[in-house]
């Protein structure tokens, strides 16, 4: 009979720790009612991770890139560290960052992690964004030690998966010593792009040092074609994250104080949350905003994660996914509204906004011409 009880319970202890592993709730949660939280993979304290439009997770796991599909199944594609992730706008490619001395290695991976392409870039690649399924945008921030202080350069590498990388330089400044002894990731990581819905334009985070002031990040707005260039906000140090909005006409602001959306191109303040934002995240729909923790919907909390957590969205508005303490949890059960329709002629929208990058239209003049005709 003992046997047979011990049989018993080492079954229970099995079935037991799959159901944990199957659905591994996190402590001190507030969720709705209709809402589910469950582990999916591993992922590093602090590394970064995507979700493809399919569904797919990519995460640093044991300091080794790996991909996961809903049902938790995972595979390793990489034994390499990544400083940044990115999938394709179809979710048929990862695009992954991984260090190599003073330079950084961009490769391309397929579904199943074949290598497509690879290059090497100078510099620490601190952000990963796809302008189109054919051409990754990566930035990179150099950093040289000098006895008066350090040159930071930030640069915008844009690369086909095949032949070199172009570059642009969009920043170079000289740090004084008291900033130059500040932590190395809050120094390199003060680069965060975003590519606009339109693939037009990027907006992007740059450290500012001015005499006799305390340092700053600046979030300009850039246009890609033109390089027109405008400046949009002021944040801080240590945050720094910049979204646009899912019509392209607005940005949502990290800050340590609270995240706030500013207006393009006159950065006018539009929208403030009052909880810290360092890495916000917005929902294909702008219905949901994530900010460190804390879900709003409509601009009302509606939940509560342990607080710091980073978090992507689903491209379908289905879920959330979120990274804790070596952990990658996904949160379903939003209800996603609509996404923006898109202009009925890109071309047009897209010609208005290089003439109002250029200062050939003025702000009135664009949106009065937008709404003629591109709205179906």
């Amino acid at each position: 009979m003992l046997p047979r009880l011990r049989l018993i319970a080492a079954l229970l202890t099995v079935t037991l720790s799959a159901l944990a592993g199957c659905s591994t709730p996190l402590r001190g949660v507030r969720m709705p009612e209709g809402f589910r939280i469950e582990r999916i993979a591993g992922s590093d304290a602090g590394t970064p991770f995507d979700v493809s439009r399919g569904g797919a997770f990519a995460s640093v796991s044991d300091g080794s890139i790996v991909i996961t599909d809903r049902r938790g199944d995972s595979f390793g594609i990489d034994r390499s560290p990544a400083t940044a992730l990115c999938f394709s706008p179809a979710g048929e490619r990862l695009a992954a960052a991984l260090p190599s001395g003073n330079a950084t290695a961009l490769r391309l991976f397929d579904a199943k992690g074949k290598v497509l392409g690879e290059t090497k870039i100078p510099g620490r690649v601190t952000s990963l964004a796809w302008r189109s399924g054919e051409e990754l945008l990566a930035g990179a921030v150099s950093i040289r030690k000098f006895t008066f202080g350090s040159e930071l350069k930030s640069r915008l590498y844009q690369w086909n998966g095949a032949d070199a990388p172009v570059a642009t330089t969009l920043t170079d400044v000289t740090l004084r010593p008291q900033v130059a002894k500040m932590p190395e990731e809050t120094l390199y990581n003060q680069l965060i792009i975003a590519v606009s819905p339109y693939g037009d334009e990027i907006a992007y985070s740059s450290l500012k040092d001015p005499p006799l002031f305390v340092p700053y990040l600046k979030v300009s707005v850039r246009h890609l074609e033109t390089g027109a260039e405008i400046e949009v906000a002021k944040t801080s140090l240590g945050a720094g994250k910049v979204l646009y909005t899912p019509d392209g006409e607005s940005l949502v602001v990290g800050d340590l104080n609270g995240a706030r959306r500013v207006s393009i191109p006159d950065g006018k303040e539009i929208e403030t949350w009052h909880f810290p934002g360092r890495s916000p995240a917005i929902s294909p729909s702008g219905e949901y905003l994530f900010l460190d923790g804390r879900l709003y919907r409509d601009g009302k909390a509606v939940a509560d994660f342990p607080a710091g957590e980073r978090g992507i969205f689903l491209q379908d508005g289905s879920g959330l996914a979120l990274s804790h303490q070596g952990k990658l949890y996904l949160v379903s059960g939003m209800k996603e509204g609509p996404a923006p329709v898109p202009p009925s002629d890109p071309d047009r929208l897209l010609k208005l906004r290089r003439l109002r990058s250029q200062g050939l239209i003025t702000e009135s003049e664009y949106r009065r011409e937008k709404d003629k005709g591109l709205i179906p």
